[in-house]
């Protein structure tokens, strides 16, 4: 009786191990509007199909106002959740797309109104939100990385440098228990 509950003990830990999904943190780097800029992301699978991301962005950019170059900065945490459009056998290759909200700060100028002696502002650093949609293309290279390219598009609502910005970018991604 003994050896029968270890052997079931052990068959459904091997269960549960087999269909837990792994997590994973990603880097990656690329152009972030008319800047470039870099994104860390922590995923939770929710399934074979799906999951869910924590992503925190930076981006390094100016805005052109005539001769004027105004230096700016955002930093940017949104979650988002991502759907598998499409997946080869054994997801070597895995095409996902998702979205989510976000919110951050919005750094113009290194904080300063004042940009020249005769030049003023008119944006100004703020906490900004907004809206997020992306695309990611998963290849895997060994059990635990893989390279990643993606693009995501936010949206920030109350920006006065660019409501809609594009970043594109590659990176990579490790997993998790894998």
């Amino acid at each position: 009786m003994k050896y029968f509950l270890l052997l079931v003990i052990l068959l459904v830990s091997n269960f549960i191990h087999a269909q837990a999904f792994s997590n994973s943190v990603m880097g990656t780097i690329g152009k972030f509007g008319e800047g470039y800029g870099g994104e860390m992301t922590f995923n939770t699978n929710l399934d074979e199909y799906s999951f869910t991301q924590i992503a925190l962005d930076v981006s390094l950019s100016s805005y052109t106002s005539g001769e004027v170059s105004i230096p700016y900065s955002s930093y940017t945490v949104s979650y988002s959740y991502f759907t598998t459009l499409y997946a080869t056998a054994r997801r070597y290759k895995v095409l996902s797309i998702g979205a989510g909200l976000l919110t951050g700060y919005e750094l113009v100028n290194g904080g300063n109104n004042a940009f020249s002696n005769i030049v003023f502002l008119d944006g100004q650093s703020k906490l900004i939100y907004g809206a997020t949609v992306g695309a990611e293309i998963d290849v895997i290279i060994s059990n635990r990385l893989s390279v990643v390219a993606k693009t995501s598009e936010f949206y920030h609502m109350n920006s006065d440098f660019g409501q809609f910005t594009n970043f594109t970018g590659i990176g990579i991604r490790y997993y998790f228990f894998r």
